[in-house]
């Protein structure tokens, strides 16, 4: 801007960080509070810390909220997922659905580097993974 003195500038690039900032804070704080209460409360006899056994070289957890939401982590050699948003049962399965989706992807690939969620079938105690080709993990609580 010419005539406006380095201060000046200084002064209006402050201003527009600032405000920047502000807007970025409410976004995410709103953004939250809407998540928290998007989903439906959990079946209770389901809630809980599941660990995945039976997979090789993976480690997963899994934790039902009784508010309906979930925590999601898996680490497969280098490759790390994390993944939060709803889950709820149909018939004898547990659909884990991430943020910004309706339903769990339809095939799950444990190399991916996005997680699309998954469905778990309910055996017993445990919620059994089917990750395909003959491979099979079982969540069991802690």
């Amino acid at each position: 801007m010419p005539g406006t003195s380095f201060s000046s500038r200084r002064t209006v690039l402050a201003g527009l960080v600032t405000s920047a900032a502000s807007l970025l804070i409410t976004a995410c704080q709103s953004t939250g509070s809407a998540r928290t209460g998007a989903c439906a409360p959990g079946d209770p006899k389901l809630v809980g810390h599941y660990y995945l056994n039976g997979v090789m070289e993976v480690g997963s957890e899994l934790l039902l909220k009784p508010d309906g939401s979930f925590e999601f982590y898996l680490a497969y050699g280098a490759l790390d997922q994390y993944g939060k948003g709803c889950w709820r049962v149909e018939g004898n399965q547990v659909l884990v659905i991430p943020e910004g989706r309706s339903a769990p992807a339809a095939v799950y690939s444990i190399e991916s580097s996005k997680f699309v969620g998954f469905t778990l079938t309910i055996e017993g105690k445990a919620l059994v993974w089917n990750l395909g080709g003959g491979h099979r993990g079982r969540y069991e609580r802690g």
